[in-house]
């Protein structure tokens, strides 16, 4: 298997290409003017990844606090993250990951059970997501794992990349119940609902394989899945096949690709291209061209973080954003609102908007309707409903809800009726 660094940063060659927005963006001078490998955003948090250290802000970027070297012989910090004032960095290095409880300042060994991959591979972090009590990881070369964060030491999370040739892994994301993961350079990306024993394998060009093509990024938009590639974006509406090819028009191939979400506004690096979609992906708008190779995207109110091979940099987006702070949602988000497998009663969240009439059906696999719709008129925000699930045997479903002019869906599993 080829080995492909998609995190890697090199500098392209200078294009042709007007470039008056790229004067908008500011290094942040509290972070050196060095590779950062990675940056997130999450409330008024705000973290990079450089090759040793990691830099954090708690105030919404107005003060950085850089750490103490994370571990001896860390050459890449690829993901950091801040869970319950804990900091979660994982590294490219093949040292696995380690926590902080002091902002940096000191660093633990977080790695237990986290060993027999190939090569130690199952200690080279490529992504890392939260979900409920656990922690997940992916890495390149030994599978997606989880670790309970209360109790319990890491396990491997499914058997089904290794016959896939998938183990080399680039990403691992969640959206709705569903997790999504990507591995291996043959157009192959997987999914995995609360129940299921293992992942399930989906075809980016739906009837083949396709050797060369990498999923780089990937994320749930509240509507659909879309995912960045070397090639450009798919996006589907839930997270397997039927996908379909979005072109932002970034050339390629791409070495990187990744994404943040404002409202219903989809922002993405496409290499040295920043773009952002109005519409889940279907077409992108190129805002601005970068001078240097950019790894990663981040959001925080208006303002956009870039994390480049010369730095942290940031530029507000309040000029480019289509919904302000305080206004209208542009898309439908809906989602079930409590655990699965589901019981006899069903929750659904959803934000509308605009007010109006709503409609709440649920579908079998065949597509035949299972049970009651329910139909409603609600205001603008959010909101929720509940559906009684009593009648449904064990199986998969699809929930779907429809707004003036939109549509969104929901995958609920039912594991027996009248159980959980």
């Amino acid at each position: 298997m080829i080995a492909m660094r998609v995190t890697c940063l090199v500098l392209f060659a200078v294009v042709a290409f007007a470039t008056p927005a790229a004067a908008q963006w500011t290094r942040v001078t509290e972070v050196p003017g060095v590779t950062m490998y990675s940056v997130w955003a999450n409330g008024v948090t705000t973290t990079a990844g450089s090759d040793s250290t990691v830099f954090v802000s708690i105030d919404a970027g107005a003060t950085w606090k850089g750490s103490a070297r994370v571990v001896a012989g860390a050459t890449e910090i690829d993901r950091v993250r801040m869970r319950n004032g804990r900091l979660y960095a994982g590294t490219r290095s093949f040292q696995g990951v380690f926590v902080s409880d002091d902002l940096g300042d000191t660093w633990s060994d977080f790695n237990q059970g986290l060993v027999g991959g190939f090569g130690n591979s199952q200690l080279d972090i490529i992504d890392m997501l939260f979900r409920g009590d656990s922690i997940y990881v992916a890495t390149e070369g030994s599978g997606a794992w989880v670790r309970n964060l209360r109790s319990g030491t890491w396990q491997l999370f499914g058997n089904e990349f290794g016959p896939d040739q998938a183990t080399n892994m680039t990403l691992i994301a969640a959206g709705g119940s569903r997790l999504f993961a990507a591995g291996g350079f043959n157009g192959t990306v997987f999914f995995r609902d609360p129940g299921d024993p293992d992942w399930t394998l989906s075809l980016l060009l739906n009837d083949r394989f396709a050797p060369g093509l990498a999923a780089l990024s990937a994320i749930w938009t509240g509507t659909r899945w879309v995912v960045g590639t070397n090639i450009g974006a798919f996006f589907s509406t839930l997270g397997q096949s039927p996908w379909t090819f979005s072109d932002p028009g970034a050339g390629g191939p791409l070495l990187s690709v990744t994404f943040a979400l404002r409202g219903g506004d989809l922002f993405a690096n496409f290499g040295q291209a920043i773009s952002v979609s109005r519409d889940d992906g279907t077409t992108w708008q190129t805002i601005d061209f970068l001078p240097a190779a950019t790894s990663g995207v981040a959001i925080h109110g208006t303002t956009l973080y870039a994390s480049r091979i010369d730095g942290l940099w940031h530029r507000s987006i309040a000029d480019v954003v289509s919904v302000p702070d305080g206004g209208a949602r542009s898309r439908l988000a809906f989602a079930i609102a409590g655990p699965q497998p589901v019981g006899d009663r069903v929750r659904f969240a959803f934000e509308l908007p605009e007010a109006g009439p709503i409609a709440l059906e649920v579908f079998d696999v065949a597509g035949r309707r299972a049970g009651d719709s329910i139909r409603d008129r609600r205001p603008a925000g959010h909101g929720e409903i509940e559906w009684d699930a009593s009648h449904l045997t064990a199986g998969v479903y699809h929930a779907r809800l429809t707004a003036p002019g939109r549509q969104a869906t929901a995958r609920l599993v039912r594991v027996a009726a009248g159980r959980r």
